[in-house]
């Protein structure tokens, strides 16, 4: 099994359930963080943030609640920068990645830097279509297309890299995760 796993694929197919269900317990393991959403009453999004893969930590990057998207660059700069600069764990969860962080110099500088270091990392990047809806609904410079897409690029053809594109609730990218997680993960 290759040294980093990323699922890609739309909205709401399972991909970082996938992921979750493979990890169980042992999330708190690893260093890197998850992607998570608030809903409000109607079922629908009213926050994203960022949360430490041990869950002590978290932020507020992308507030929908008012209608208008209000997005907090900073939490990427800040504390998604952080938690790969420090991270001492034996793997890395990157759920998701490929969003606004792409335009956060310190988040990719600190992301170049865990490549580097060759820390299996086990997670989701956005896909072609949902960055597009990024654009679409956050008003996103051009720059951040061509940033997202280098990021993709640099993982499609990263030998130590398998990027899988799932399709909805996929079994095959939940036996990736666990197949992932039994080589990295478990003991």
């Amino acid at each position: 099994m290759r040294r980093r796993l990323f699922l890609t694929g739309p909205m709401g197919w399972g991909k970082s359930t996938a992921i979750a269900q493979a990890l169980g317990s042992r999330s708190h393991l690893g260093g890197g963080f998850f992607t998570r959403r608030s809903l409000g009453p109607d079922g629908h999004a009213q926050s994203f943030y960022l949360e430490s893969s041990d869950g002590t930590e978290s932020a507020v990057f992308l507030d929908v609640s008012q209608g208008k998207p209000v997005v907090h660059p900073e939490v990427f700069s800040q504390l998604g920068a952080r938690l790969l600069r420090e991270n001492t764990a034996r793997f890395v969860i990157l759920d998701e990645i490929g969003g606004i962080e792409v335009l956060c110099p310190a988040f990719m500088e600190a992301l170049d830097q865990l490549w580097q270091r060759n820390i299996p990392c086990i997670g989701v990047i956005k896909g072609q279509a949902p960055a597009a809806a990024l654009i679409r609904t956050l008003g996103l410079p051009e720059e951040y297309a061509k940033a997202a897409g280098n990021l993709r690029h640099y993982l499609e053809n990263d030998p130590d890299t398998l990027v899988y594109s799932c399709s909805h609730f996929d079994e095959t990218a939940r036996n990736l995760a666990v197949q992932w997680c039994r080589e990295y993960v478990y003991e």
